[in-house]
């Protein structure tokens, strides 16, 4: 039965750590400038084009079928030619295999991947062509999904959400942050008011070693919301952990399993205009302004090394994080505690 357990722990831990959405978009090798790819995923059927060259001159492959699970894909590549020229009358054109054999492309984050073709391998990624550097493309609005299913009962909600709103980059004590806050509303507010800021700010910090992103919340009075993240183009997935103002996140036990997407560009935020649904009353509601509500944490069920759940079964919990990524962890969240408001 202990086997069994372990086992079972080690497919739900592994399922975490990969449970992750590749992005469809267009894909570049920057060691490689010159050539790119576009990749388009629907449902799990993948499409791929690749603008490259022979001798010099431009051409362009394609490749699609149905994704192998969640991120992996081969495919034959075929070749098209005789198309219609631009501002020309349309033309038939006509495929055939390249002759190059199979390409394998193996999704490794939201937006990375591995391309191999003719036993060369090279990693791609996706073309970042306007959003700035990893804190600057923070900027906008984030919701998320705070998935606590595995330490509840069939009595208690398995899901809870919350928003980020990272409005600016500065520097803190010599490092640069992406800070913010949680909105008042979804609806109403997208961006961060006088209220917000003084009671729900934010501060995240990207280490570029790891590539990861921590990020602090003050979560209400009482309690942070500590968020420890993998980020793509616009979606993130990771951990988060609660814990009373005054103490430190346990890290050896593992945070509640978060995903999130920007739901509201950084232009938005800034004036008003940009993707994003602006609402009729300009951003502002007066009926929202005197509403005050605990945070997040006085909600979450708690954690323990025993309440871990997988059906009717209790599972013992096993820490993903090891030791030297747990200090690394926390010291980041201390700095991020002292840029909040006191």
């Amino acid at each position: 039965m202990k086997t069994t357990t372990s086992f079972l722990i080690f497919l739900l831990m592994s399922f975490q750590i990969s449970a992750f959405t590749p992005e469809s978009g267009h894909y570049w090798d920057p060691e490689e400038p010159g050539s790119g790819y576009t990749f388009e995923i629907q449902d799990n059927y993948f499409f791929s084009t690749f603008y490259v060259y022979e001798d010099g001159y431009p051409v362009w492959f394609t490749s699609e079928g149905f994704l192998d699970g969640n991120s992996s894909f081969e495919g034959n590549l075929m070749y098209f030619t005789g198309g219609q020229c631009l501002g020309c009358y349309w033309q038939q054109n006509s495929g055939e295999d390249a002759g190059y054999g199979n390409v394998n492309i193996e999704f490794i984050t939201e937006t990375t991947a591995e391309l191999t073709i003719l036993g060369v391998t090279k990693t791609v990624e996706r073309f970042n062509m306007y959003l700035g550097d990893e804190l600057q493309k923070m900027r906008g609005e984030w919701q998320m999904v705070i998935d606590a299913s595995q330490y509840t009962d069939v009595n208690q909600f398995p899901y809870f959400s919350d928003v980020m709103i990272f409005e600016q980059v500065e520097k803190f004590k010599g490092d640069d942050l992406v800070t913010g806050c949680r909105s008042e509303s979804t609806v109403y507010y997208h961006y961060c008011t006088t209220r917000a800021l003084q009671n729900n700010d934010l501060a995240a910090i990207y280490d570029y070693d790891y590539d990861e992103l921590v990020a602090v919340m003050r979560d209400d009075a009482d309690y942070y919301l500590a968020y420890y993240l993998k980020t793509g183009t616009d979606q993130f997935d990771g951990m988060a952990y609660s814990y009373r103002v005054g103490s430190e996140p346990d890290l050896s036990l593992d945070g509640f399993t978060v995903r999130g997407f920007r739901t509201a560009s950084k232009t938005f935020v800034d004036n008003g205009v940009g993707p994003s649904a602006a609402d009729e009353n300009g951003g502002i509601d007066k009926r929202l302004q005197a509403k005050s509500s605990s945070g997040i944490a006085r909600y979450l069920p708690e954690r323990t090394l025993t309440n871990l759940t997988m059906g009717q079964h209790k599972l013992e919990a096993t820490p993903m994080l090891d030791v030297k990524t747990q200090q690394r962890l926390l010291h980041r969240i201390k700095k991020l505690e002292q840029q909040l408001q006191p």
